[in-house]
């Protein structure tokens, strides 16, 4: 029987009646900039595991690098136009762009205790961040319905832990995902009317009592349906007010999470310690099977965007060892070739489509703490 226990420094353990060769894995340290905790795991250690696809023949699409942005360790983008972009940044940065990212505006500068880990938009004036105060353990939100120019007060969601990413299936049902909690379990935050106040949230505890972290990156469909992994892997049919648990994908643990539609998803996962390296796993069946590591490589996952079922890419770094780039994949994730090395580490993506052209949008941070942003457009 195994069991699942859960730390000071927010890490979990497995335990076994069997013994096994156990490691310590750490795949991230959070925040970057300012008192950093631990999110890691006690696992099997793969011994001599080599990467399997970790740098094959680049497929050479024309990433173009639109932007530095100082000071800015941006963890999500969101572009609700082709030319209206926003990216979520710590420190209480909101940055903003009218011209499709080549030059960024800094709309909000609440410094620290301010982090900021989500922004969605659901138009090109109306949008939600979202993130914690470090100073109170309280996860927050705030909404703007004229682009940026002015904000809500805070909307507290917990007062306990960190909260990460706000998505929304339509105008009025919403989740928003904590990345900690100071008592186990993690947290998640559902609305089902528009969520512009605390009272329109619901928090439920998705994970079994002894709990665990989340990847940034969670998914949620049109149709309500939501799936997350981390330390476990976690599905929802109703939007988030109920859910599904179970063991992560991975051996190690996941983080990121994407489905193009309720049959093809991917999870992602890396580890900085002890080695730097990642992987993406894939289901054709909606979940109830998943692949082995389709992709190995020598850098965590964070962000996968796929444009259909076959189309997509799996973005990623390490800011500690000054290592990232974006991988892609034309056969739904079975295959993977590396599309563009960045030397920073990229941790959101954003896409648009419309008859037969798309824009990607990747944005991270380099090892000065200077935000990048990428695009590819056909």
């Amino acid at each position: 029987m195994k069991t699942v226990v859960c730390g000071l420094m927010f890490t979990c353990a497995i335990a076994s009646a069997v013994a096994q060769s156990t490691g310590h894995h750490v795949s991230a340290m959070r925040p970057v900039q300012g008192i950093q905790r631990e999110f890691g795991a006690d696992r099997v250690t793969r011994a001599g595991a080599p990467h399997s696809s970790a740098l094959v023949a680049s497929a050479g699409h024309p990433w173009q690098k639109l932007a530095t942005v100082p000071g800015a360790v941006i963890h999500d983008i969101a572009f609700p136009t082709a030319t209206t972009g926003y990216a979520a940044a710590e420190l209480g940065q909101v940055w903003k762009t009218t011209d499709g990212g080549v030059h960024w505006i800094e709309i909000m500068n609440l410094g620290f205790p301010y982090y900021w880990f989500g922004v969605s938009a659901l138009s090109a004036k109306d949008l939600i961040i979202s993130g914690f105060n470090d100073s109170n353990f309280q996860g927050i939100a705030r909404w703007s319905h004229d682009g940026g120019t002015t904000w809500t007060s805070d909307i507290i969601l917990t007062t306990n832990g960190w909260s990460y990413r706000p998505r929304f299936a339509n105008p009025l049902t919403g989740l928003i995902m904590d990345g900690l909690s100071l008592t186990a379990p993690n947290a998640v935050h559902y609305t089902t009317d528009g969520g512009g106040t605390a009272a329109d949230w619901t928090q439920v505890a998705p994970v079994d009592p002894n709990g665990g972290w989340f990847g940034n990156q969670f998914s949620l469909l049109a149709n309500g349906h939501a799936r997350a992994s981390g330390i476990t892997y976690c599905a929802s049919a109703n939007a988030g007010q109920t859910w599904n648990c179970g063991p992560a994908v991975d051996s190690v643990f996941d983080g990121p999470t994407f489905f193009a539609n309720d049959t093809n998803g991917w999870v992602g996962g890396g580890e900085i310690s002890p080695n730097v390296e990642g992987w993406v796993h894939r289901t054709t069946d909606g979940g109830k099977t998943w692949s082995a590591r389709t992709l190995d490589g020598p850098w965590p996952i964070r962000e996968i965007r796929f444009l259909n079922a076959n189309t997509g890419w799996a973005a990623g770094g390490n800011i500690y060892s000054a290592v990232g780039g974006i991988y892609f994949s034309g056969d739904g994730g079975q295959t993977w070739s590396l599309d563009v090395n960045t030397g920073a580490e990229m941790d959101a993506c954003a896409s648009l489509q419309s008859a037969g052209h798309f824009r990607i949008w990747c944005a991270g941070y380099d090892p000065a703490f200077n935000g990048v942003v990428y695009l590819l457009k056909k």
